[in-house]
């Protein structure tokens, strides 16, 4: 892929720091199916379960790629008929998949959604995203693993959103820009990178807490190993986003106040950039797209809607804006109303 060092460049110095900055937080395995809705035998214009299409969820799923066996977890509703809306959930650095799905909250929303989930499990001990070789053996396996799940009928390569944390977020940002057409939205939590959608921009949805002290939403410098770097403001770097795809000069600002309930969160300030035509490769009018940024007051560095020891709240639940994207095909005009 031509642009793949050039997007691998840019994310670096973001991707290092969050790396460095960021603490940590079995069974059998089963190969994808091979077209296996294509030969189940049902009548023409049927719509299969998602059981005779789709891989068990009971195990991670086992992708070969580049001589090496690579992991991720689905998790399928049950009684559901395929192919299915999806979201794929990237996991942050030194995470594992299968505690993500759940500790995020998105797995039990998703079953309840009927949306299926797929979450790639990084490598490495501790676990992540390969920045330092471009990506290329994790864009390789999550390819490979897309299109098994699309060509077996599982499910609907027209309903699928893609989200990140931390690491994972910055994994997120490169494979939805290098491949903007394989979905309805990005969702990039806590750890942004500089503009990288040089192919047009899919919907984006960046959402940050403010009192986050690993990726500090004001940006500054950092110290990574014996080097500093310098970060720009998470509303520097939408707003250069923003402006890469094109999107109106004036912006919608919304403030969504705090409930009544300490534990509720907030306020959400929504910032929403419209009329964005999908960046730099897409002409003029092709396809209208949206960036906005939720800023978290009182959030620190954790998923939108997962449960802090703590017990405190974002104010604004990611997983249910991932679920609303892969199903409508298109992110909530204002987030923190649609999934407070």
């Amino acid at each position: 892929m031509t642009t793949r060092l050039g997007i691998a460049a840019t994310v670096m110095r973001l991707f290092a720091a969050v790396i460095v900055a960021t603490s940590c937080v079995g069974g059998r395995s089963t190969e994808l199916p091979e077209q296996a809705g294509r030969a189940t035998g049902m009548r023409l214009g049927a719509r299969p379960s998602a059981t005779d299409v789709c891989p068990p969820e009971d195990r991670p799923v086992e992708v070969p790629v580049g001589g090496v066996t690579r992991r991720a977890v689905v998790r399928v509703p049950d009684d559901a008929v395929a192919p299915l809306p999806a979201v794929v959930l990237v996991h942050g650095f030194a995470a594992q998949a299968d505690e993500f799905v759940v500790s995020s909250g998105v797995g039990a929303q998703a079953d309840e959604a009927g949306v299926m989930v797929i979450a790639p499990q990084g490598r490495g001990d501790p676990s992540g995203w390969d920045v330092l070789a471009d990506f290329d053996a994790d864009d390789a396996f999550l390819t490979q693993l897309l299109d098994s799940l699309i060509d077996s009928g599982c499910i609907d390569r027209h309903r699928v959103a893609m989200g990140g944390h931390s690491a994972g977020s910055a994994f997120a940002a490169f494979f939805g820009c290098a491949h903007p057409d394989r979905f309805n939205a990005l969702v990039l939590n806590a750890g942004l990178p500089p503009p990288i959608c040089v192919r047009g921009t899919p919907n984006l949805v960046v959402t940050h807490g403010v009192d986050d002290p690993v990726v500090p939403y004001g940006g500054g410098e950092q110290r990574v190993g014996d080097a500093t770097v310098k970060l720009d403001s998470v509303p520097d770097s939408v707003q250069r986003w923003a402006d890469q795809a094109g999107c109106a000069a004036d912006p919608a600002v919304k403030v969504a106040s705090k409930g009544a309930d300490p534990g509720e969160g907030g306020p959400v300030t929504w910032t929403r950039w419209r009329g964005c035509v999908g960046g730099d490769g897409n002409p003029a009018g092709t396809r209208r797209v949206s960036v906005g940024l939720a800023a978290l007051a009182g959030w620190s560095h954790a998923w939108p809607g997962s449960v802090t020891e703590s017990g405190a709240s974002s104010g604004l639940d990611d997983g249910c804006v991932l679920i609303i994207a892969a199903r409508t095909g298109a992110p909530p005009v204002n987030p923190a109303d649609a999934c407070p």
